[in-house]
């Protein structure tokens, strides 16, 4: 108890203890609390509600003396914010116990943010395995838990410490994890079960990772048409509170690239988390994109596009279709319509408007660009500029990107006069 009181700086307090010596050092007790000196009106540092420990007897002539094993049931940890105390100076190398092995299966990790406001971060570890290296030195560990949203499991092996007492959430924290079968679908709108794998290090209140996620199967509840998904990322993680900014990500969605930075906050106590991000394309396919916000056979349009926009996604319990806000500007080159009809009309239309009437072909590319702002599921384009040979066409209007409904007003310019958009009687009649 003293040894803990000195390592970790806290009150001590157990409810039973029970000890035998010979012929091996067997310890078992309960209700083992860590406390923050002299504040039981705060939760303790750490709550143990049974424990065992084994050692040789011999173990207990060697300094320091070494424990072989640790069982800990009911562990829970609770990370809580820089109290502003000074601590007292501990020296490890006067640690009088050495602990070979600590197995603490079924453990909580909770850590407390500073904004009152805000719900703890809890991860529940389902298996836990912490081995030391040597005097002041960080224990390595194995561990297993199951992300609570999306719900999946990661495996993780590193190392942990040396403990911070006077301020537990600058404990420095490294090693690398796996995240398999997390389950996309319990946010609304979307849908996949996504992978990735890592590595961190830092303190647990900013640990810098690196890592890539895959999901072959990403789809928006509008479209339904699934998608692979592939990121690099870098991301800097604020353990005390799960805020998140994400560096440059590279993102990949079907054969087009592009970038994503930004940030994923936690806002008020059982609101969610609010996503800030900017998004930016050079070269992508537009086909990409609206096999998966489009919900038909095929995409409408194909062809290359560009764009840079604002990302926002409020917290709450819409589809994140209707959540997504989005304010940016694009542009389409090289488009084609998907149906031979339409794009025959705009081929038609083409060769009209450069006085080539009998022309039948259909190979004509159009060209997009404009401003764009989405809200509710309504996407508004306010200046779009269409351009095909012979013709540039400004328009206005709006996209239900549920209903697919499309109300479009705007003017044509043209560049051969009426005679010349016709044939016969009609051409002679309008010169």
């Amino acid at each position: 108890m003293a040894a803990l009181r000195d390592r970790y700086q806290s009150d001590v307090e157990v409810g039973d203890l029970r000890i035998t010596l010979f012929p091996a050092v067997h310890a078992s007790g309960e209700n083992l609390l860590l406390r923050q000196p002299g504040r039981r009106d705060l939760p303790p540092l750490v709550a143990v509600r049974r424990f065992t420990l084994d050692a040789r007897f011999v173990s207990f002539f060697r300094n320091p003396k070494r424990i072989r094993s640790v069982r800990l049931e009911g562990l829970r940890i609770i990370v809580q914010p820089r109290s502003g105390r000074s601590p007292n100076h501990f020296d490890p190398a006067k640690l009088p116990f050495v602990l070979d092995e600590v197995v603490a299966d079924g453990a909580t990790l909770e850590s407390l943010p500073k904004d009152p406001d805000k719900d703890p971060l809890v991860f529940d570890i389902r298996r836990l395995t912490l081995h030391t290296v040597g005097i002041g030195l960080p224990m390595t560990f194995h561990a297993e838990l199951t992300n609570p949203k999306p719900p999946g499991l990661i495996r993780s092996d590193g190392s942990f410490g040396p403990w911070s007492a006077a301020d537990p959430a600058g404990t420095p924290v490294s090693g690398n994890y796996t995240f398999r079968d997390a389950d996309l679908g319990v946010f609304p709108g979307i849908r996949g079960t996504l992978a990735s794998d890592g590595r961190y290090t830092g303190q647990l209140n900013r640990i810098e990772v690196q890592g890539t996620t895959d999901t072959p199967d990403f789809a928006l509840s509008t479209g339904g048409h699934p998608m692979a998904l592939h990121t690099d990322f870098q991301a800097t993680v604020d353990g005390a509170n799960g805020d998140t900014v994400l560096h440059p990500v590279r993102a990949r969605l079907g054969a087009s690239d592009f970038e994503i930075a930004g940030a994923i906050d936690r806002v008020r106590s059982g609101q969610g988390k609010t996503i800030l991000l900017n998004a930016k394309a050079g070269r992508a396919r537009l086909e990409d994109f609206l096999a998966l916000a489009v919900n038909a056979p095929k995409p409408p349009l194909k062809g290359g596009i560009s764009f840079q926009t604002r990302v926002e996604i409020p917290p709450g319990k819409a589809a994140v279709v209707e959540r997504l806000r989005l304010d940016g500007v694009f542009s389409l080159a090289r488009a084609r319509f998907t149906s031979d009809d339409v794009q025959r009309k705009i081929a038609g239309l083409s060769h009209h408007a450069q006085g080539d009437p009998n022309n039948q072909d259909p190979n004509i590319d159009a060209a997009f660009q404009g401003h764009f702002r989405l809200r509710n599921g309504l996407l508004a384009l306010p200046d779009l500029q269409f351009e095909i040979p012979g013709a540039k066409v400004d328009l206005k209007g709006k996209y239900a990107l549920r209903t697919g409904d499309l109300d479009f007003t705007g003017t044509a310019k043209l560049d051969a006069p009426v005679s010349r958009m016709t044939t016969g009687v009609k051409s002679l009649l309008l010169n």
